[in-house]
């Protein structure tokens, strides 16, 4: 992904749909916030009062105003308590829900989404830009409120005190506004690059963690950690960057203050000795800077974090708002499967719609039919697949299910009468019996173990101390290649689809037990239609027919003996002396 130094337009518009989703909980919020910072306003005035007492001698005067402080700290406080509740509860309520709803978005996305973003740009959109909105609309907007109510009724206050020191004081401001605009749009663009480089990072880690097998197995540790300090070190230059223009922006809100209470001792001092004006004025107009101090410094912060909720409202939204390649058409149904015909007329099919995977395909597989789908690498037998399943749609052609255009099922339908083992078997952290079970949650253990024994995996389940209730470990790494092969077989028989694709789902299994497995799904699975995609051998053999597939076309079919006698590309292929084509 390229760094995003802009925010579109309408991206503000987003964000502050999203503030006023909960705006019962942000009103409460902003009452209580508001009440906290009046009577901060409240304070100054009361002390120069005392002051202005004291040097007229009043001092039996001077307990009402202790009195009333206490009492507005008392309630200032907890207005206070109640405020940090309620923005509290607000940010994270819009977290709950945005959380959800990007989870339940990405599960109705298209393989090509997944395809187009890398896996830690979705974690980190769904977790650290999720926390920088939470941030922003739990304690930014509070803490924007809390100036502008101190900054308006401070003001009130110092120009009901005296209007000319009033103007004098504020005339320091429009530097403040100049340098603020400077400064900003610098601060969002590295806010932005370093988001994504973040996101790069964590694919970085992601990818080190699932394939640490294969990094030790090849000694490429070395070469992931020189790839990951290097985007650390991006990294960490751009945070530093930013923490750099961040350590300019904050303090200098501070350094205005500042300058503006010198200007009140120089102008007011001489106002004052001249009596135009009193000591307690001159305190007053002081203190009421010093409490601004905090939230004019908080301007720069409140900045900082509104352009990080922008930059993240940008990203999370580019993810809510795509929409899927694969959907139910208007007038999908639930379609029943009852024979298994398959049929493939002109398909053409390209993952970048530039590079056609197939060109022109024209297939056809009988109910009941065992299919191998073979061929060179990349040749487009795992594409095949894939649109049977509809996680993808080919740019032209048809696919035809029992003589029934696949896009007329509803997904759901159609998926879950097709049983398919992928070749890059993913199992979930949880028990074998509930893996094998995954697509029926509540079958009972009677039809697990009959699916088991179908996949040849029941002995072994057995011979572990807890059997079925026994723990994969993350991706089934507790288990041998071949286990998991199995057990995913298992998975997919659980659902008694009336189609079973096998994508290469055998090729850590050995002779004698694919041969038995195969046998199992001949004798107990009689009328279903499988396909298998595999480039082994021994596998071939055991079909009834071989459709061998080249640069996306077939080329030639027939049965292993046919193929090996009078095929071109096969006998090549196979006299080449590979186990595997």
């Amino acid at each position: 992904m390229l760094p995003q130094n802009n925010i579109p337009k309408g991206v503000g518009r987003k964000l502050l749909k999203l503030v006023l989703s909960r705006w019962k909980l942000l009103t409460v919020t902003l009452i209580l916030t508001s009440i906290v910072s009046y009577i901060s306003t409240i304070f100054p005035y009361l002390t120069r009062e005392a002051i202005n007492l004291l040097y007229a001698g009043k001092i039996e005067d001077i307990w009402f105003y202790a009195v009333l402080v206490v009492v507005l700290t008392i309630i200032q406080g907890l207005a206070s308590y109640g405020k940090n509740v309620f923005s509290e509860y607000t940010g994270q309520s819009i977290v709950y829900e945005l959380r959800n709803r990007i989870y339940a978005h990405l599960n109705e996305l298209s393989l090509g989404f997944f395809d187009r973003i890398e896996s830690g740009q979705i974690i980190a959109r769904a977790t650290s830009d999720v926390e920088d909105i939470r941030r922003f609309i739990g304690f930014g907007i509070p803490s924007i409120l809390n100036i502008v109510v101190m900054f308006v009724f401070s003001i009130a206050m110092m120009l009901i005190i005296d209007v000319e020191l009033t103007l004098v004081t504020l005339s320091i401001f429009p530097l403040m506004v100049l340098f603020v605009r400077y400064s900003i749009p610098k601060y969002r663009a590295y806010v932005a690059m370093g988001r994504n480089i973040y996101s790069e990072m964590t694919t970085a880690v992601k990818e080190a963690a699932t394939g640490i097998k294969v990094i030790k197995s090849y000694v490429l540790g070395d070469y992931f950690a020189s790839n990951f300090r290097s985007k650390l070190l991006e990294y960490f230059n751009m945070d530093m960057k930013t923490s750099k223009l961040r350590a300019i922006i904050w303090p200098s809100m501070g350094w205005f203050v500042y300058l503006t209470i010198a200007i009140i001792y120089w102008y007011g001092g001489l106002r004052a000795i001249s009596g135009d004006i009193t000591i307690g004025d001159v305190v007053a107009f002081t203190l009421y800077i010093l409490f601004l101090n905090r939230p004019i410094m908080l301007i720069g912060y409140n900045i900082v974090r509104y352009q990080r909720a922008l930059v993240a409202t940008k990203r999370i939204f580019d993810i809510l708002e795509a929409e899927p390649e694969v959907r139910d058409l208007p007038d999908a149904e639930d379609i029943e499967i009852k024979r298994g015909s398959i049929r493939f007329e002109n398909v053409w099919f390209s993952y970048d719609g530039k590079n056609y995977v197939l060109k022109g395909l024209n297939l056809e597989i009988k109910p009941g039919e065992i299919v191998a789908l073979t061929g060179p690498t990349g040749s487009g037998k795992s594409t095949i697949a894939q649109l049977i399943m509809r996680l993808y749609d080919p740019q032209k052609g048809r696919i035809l299910i029992d003589g029934v255009d696949v896009k007329r099922f509803k997904l759901e339908s159609l998926r879950r009468q097709i049983g398919m083992v992928h070749q890059d078997v993913f199992l979930f952290p949880d028990t074998i019996r509930n893996n094998i079970a995954f697509g029926a949650p509540d079958t009972s253990i009677e039809d697990v173990v009959r699916v088991a024994k179908l996949a040849h995996i029941h002995d072994f389940i057995s011979s572990l101390p807890k059997g079925y209730d026994t723990n994969v470990g993350e991706r089934g790494v507790t288990l041998s290649g071949g286990q998991r092969q199995r057990l995913s077989i298992a998975r997919a028989l659980m659902i008694n689809p009336k189609i079973i694709i096998l994508d290469d789902s055998t090729s850590q299994v050995d002779a004698k037990t694919e041969a038995a497995i195969y046998d199992a799904l001949t004798k107990h699975f009689r009328g279903k239609t499988v396909i298998v995609i595999t480039q082994r051998i021994p596998t071939l053999k055991l079909v009834d027919r071989i459709i061998v597939i080249s640069d996306g076309e077939i080329v030639e079919e027939g049965s292993f003996s046919d193929l090996i006698e009078k095929g071109k590309l096969f006998p090549k292929l196979f006299k080449a002396g590979r186990e595997e084509i």
